[in-house]
């Protein structure tokens, strides 16, 4: 008896000991992706591509462990490095990456850069002049990469290409030799260890519309073996980024439908196992053997297909220990919401207009969410979301600092109020100095109408307008009716059918108004000030003013 309660006071206390274990934070590398990147891990080293926008050019940056980031002393690239981190013959760490001669990414060839001694090479071994490679990865005297063939159209009108898959001993001089195809498709990532091959793909084989495969190959030849495959509509259910260990194959899945998802897959049995990441993912993803960290892209918004210039704001390049698939607690990078007074309706100028929000950090453990903690202290700056009328096709978003700032509390709640807020009072906000800087996603939607008032006297219509609007012109419309539309699945629809029957330009000083009308017909009346064009007039408010009878 006193052995077994030795044995249940011992399991206990170490019970205790976990419970009380705090939970281990992702670090997050690099806050300023702007551009997607593919990334690579190995023996202590990160690699991944930084995107220069004066030059027009992605840079490649490697990080150590131990020691910050530095950009590989070799010229950049139209296009982000495909890199890959392994070993050359002679045991040397090498980056691995093709070079294209066009932004559309053709005319690509086969290169590597030595981590040690800063060198690097074509491999013309591997680079056919008429070809177009990809995803060159090597482990000893083995190199295995994607050759491009140009796509054509199935019968079903898709899209199809045909990448093939070659390998290559660089000891040898007979050419590099040409693998199973397996379905058309377009490879999106290739992993190495040993003779074992793991590719990749997205395209669309017979029998499904668009799917993407995990495949295994050997470097011996053979047919390929798919271990896992989602199918669905275009850019949802995407496997990416392959990493091996001895007995697994590491990737992601992402998409506009499913669930953000860390992936892994067992080789011997094919079994799947997928552990939801909380967060958005890019879907760039890569694990080091050594340490078993890994690596992954954050998007700034749950759903975010990438990390596009044009995105609210630029990704973040995390690091996780342990992986996701432990039972430890992890706590996932801070995460900060964002709403307005416009948020839940309409905003009129003059009433109470607020911004606030929430910072905290999400606790997981293997993909169950245990508990949000709040963030205190952490100084908020709100950013102002501006759009650039030149660019072409739709506008093109930015952010520009405003001066307010606030301090989340206790709670991880701020709030910033806005004494005159724009008339398209669209904001977000970032964290400035710790935590890791924390961008509010895309902000604040809604817009602040200006505060109308319609009076009806004398035979003339007057009113005013906050703020002022010089230059503008007021339209004093009559209901007429309601129109009934149907809605799709049944019930109906009424809107309010509106005819002007007056213009009213604003005064001098762009607040008041008047429009004489001897003898409007009896019904219901209401003043209307158009929102103003972005483009032209980007500050210009809108509104409606309350409505008014005008009795028969």
């Amino acid at each position: 008896m006193r052995n077994r309660a030795f044995i249940l006071i011992s399991l206990a206390a170490m019970l205790a000991a976990a419970a009380a274990t705090p939970a281990i934070a992702d670090d997050v590398i690099a806050d300023d992706l702007t551009r997607d990147t593919p990334i690579a891990a190995r023996a202590g080293v990160l690699a991944w591509s930084h995107y220069d926008a004066a030059a027009q050019r992605y840079r490649l940056v490697l990080k150590r462990e131990t020691g910050g980031r530095v950009l590989a002393p070799i010229a950049g690239s139209r296009t982000p490095f495909d890199v890959s981190l392994g070993r050359n013959r002679r045991g040397r760490l090498v980056a691995l990456y093709t070079r294209c001669q066009t932004a559309r990414g053709k005319r690509c060839d086969v290169y590597r850069y030595d981590v040690g001694s800063g060198a690097e090479q074509k491999l013309n071994s591997v680079s056919g002049p008429a070809e177009d490679e990809a995803w060159p990865v090597q482990e000893g005297d083995l190199l295995a990469f994607a050759r491009r063939r140009p796509f054509g159209l199935s019968k079903n009108a898709e899209i199809r290409d045909c990448d093939l898959i070659f390998v290559k001993r660089l000891s040898s001089r007979a050419p590099s030799k040409r693998l199973d195809r397996g379905a058309c498709s377009r490879t999106t990532g290739i992993s190495i260890r040993g003779t074992r091959i793991v590719q990749v793909t997205f395209g669309s084989p017979p029998g499904t519309r668009f799917a993407s495969q995990v495949r295994l190959l050997s470097a011996r030849g053979g047919a390929v073996k798919v271990l896992a495959r989602q199918s669905s509509g275009e850019e949802s259910n995407l496997f990416a980024s392959p990493s091996q260990s001895a007995s697994s194959i590491w990737l992601t899945r992402t998409g506009v439908h499913p669930t953000h998802a860390f992936v892994r897959i067992d080789i011997a049995s094919r079994r799947l196992t997928e552990v939801p990441a909380r967060i958005g993912l890019s879907g760039s993803f890569a694990r080091d053997a050594l340490s078993g960290a890994i690596y992954y892209v954050e998007t700034p918004e749950r759903f975010a297909q990438d990390c596009s210039e044009a995105a609210s704001a630029p990704c973040r390049l995390t690091r996780a220990t342990p992986s996701p698939f432990s039972t430890r607690e992890r706590t996932l990078a801070p995460v900060m919401s964002i709403t307005s007074s416009a948020n839940a309706g309409k905003a009129i100028f003059g009433d109470p207009f607020v911004v606030s929000g929430r910072l905290t950090r999400t606790v997981v453990s293997r993909g169950r969410v245990l508990r949000a903690a709040p963030v205190a202290g952490a100084v908020v700056r709100l950013l102002r979301r501006v759009e650039d009328p030149a660019a072409v096709g739709s506008l093109k978003e930015g952010f520009q600092p405003t001066l307010l700032l606030a301090v989340t509390d206790a709670a991880g709640n701020w709030s910033i109020p806005i004494a005159t807020p724009p008339a398209r009072p669209w904001f977000s906000a970032v964290t400035e100095g710790a935590p890791e800087r924390t961008f509010a996603g895309r902000g604040t939607v809604g817009s602040v109408e200006a505060r109308i008032t319609l009076t009806f006297a004398g035979g003339v219509f007057a009113g005013s307008v906050t703020p002022a609007q010089p230059g503008r012109t007021v339209t004093i419309q009559r209901l007429r009716g309601r129109l009934r539309y149907t809605k799709t699945g049944g019930g109906h629809v009424y809107v309010d059918q509106w005819t002007t029957v007056a213009d009213a330009p604003l005064a001098g000083a762009g607040t008041s108004y008047a429009a004489a009308f001897a003898a409007p017909p009896p019904g219901i009346y209401t003043a209307v000030l158009p929102f103003g064009d972005p483009k032209s007039d980007p500050e210009g408010y809108g509104g409606r003013s309350p409505q008014i009878m005008i009795p028969g």
